[in-house]
């Protein structure tokens, strides 16, 4: 491995670990599902384990604590991508009765359910909320652990560091229109980005995942024009319709 690499001195499982914890972090305070079932745990599998265990309560009584133990790779030993993740989450939870008796965690006093072929067929095809929609760019165009810096000076960007943008915000404008507002450091502009919640069936869309790829495609290759909004809006200097990428 190159010295930099911030993968070096950690297992690959550990790498899947650390990921996975970075995006189930926010549901320790935020509802996983609708109503309570919030996250109380995440614990790494042993070596008697067959995954890692997801541990949820209801955030008021530790009584109410379950486990379910899923797998960190698919069946074809791919990393699972986590919208997925949670999707296949909530659909477990929701069928938890169907997965079978529990059995006791080695550690802590909490049942456990073995949920990983269940989770596993539910994986490639997982129902998304339209809150799952929003969040996707929300997740793939600026990491809210990495906030910008105060100062808008391109130039005061470490070398090898500069970004091409810098998310500033969003808005959820109806059911099927999300706007992403990014700041484009060549030009110091802000631009509102839109894109579809929902595909052409009306059913929730998961493309808002590549933003991050398709968005600065079209910018840097000046394409982004072609698709200028005759909209105002007083937070950005234009509106880009990328509807039909993302």
């Amino acid at each position: 491995m190159v010295e930099d690499d911030p993968t070096a001195g950690r297992t690959p499982r550990d790498v899947l670990l650390e990921s996975l914890l970075g995006r189930l972090r926010e549901f320790v305070a935020s509802p996983l599902t609708p109503g309570s079932q919030v996250l109380r745990g995440l614990l790494p599998p042993t070596e008697r384990d067959r995954g890692a265990r997801v541990v949820l309560w209801d955030g008021q009584d530790l009584g109410t604590s379950y486990a379910l133990e899923i797998p960190l790779l698919d069946d074809d030993g791919e990393e699972i991508p986590h919208d997925q993740v949670i999707a296949a989450l909530r659909v477990c939870i929701a069928q938890r009765e169907a997965l079978g008796p529990p059995f006791p965690d080695e550690v802590f006093a909490v049942p456990v359910v073995d949920a990983r072929r269940h989770f596993l067929s539910t994986v490639d095809a997982p129902p998304l909320t339209l809150a799952d929609a929003v969040y996707l760019p929300l997740l793939s165009l600026g990491p809210a652990s990495e906030p910008a810096p105060v100062s808008d000076d391109v130039e005061e960007e470490a070398e090898g560091d500069e970004v091409e943008w810098r998310l500033l915000g969003f808005m959820l404008v109806d059911e099927r229109h999300a706007r992403y507002y990014v700041r484009w450091t060549e030009t110091g502009e802000v631009w509102g980005l839109d894109f579809c919640m929902r595909d052409e069936a009306g059913k929730v869309d998961s493309r808002g995942g590549t933003a991050d790829m398709i968005f600065p495609a079209l910018a840097s290759s000046h394409d982004l024009e072609r698709f200028q909004r005759s909209v105002s809006d007083i937070r950005c200097q234009a509106v880009y319709d990328l509807t039909a990428w993302c």
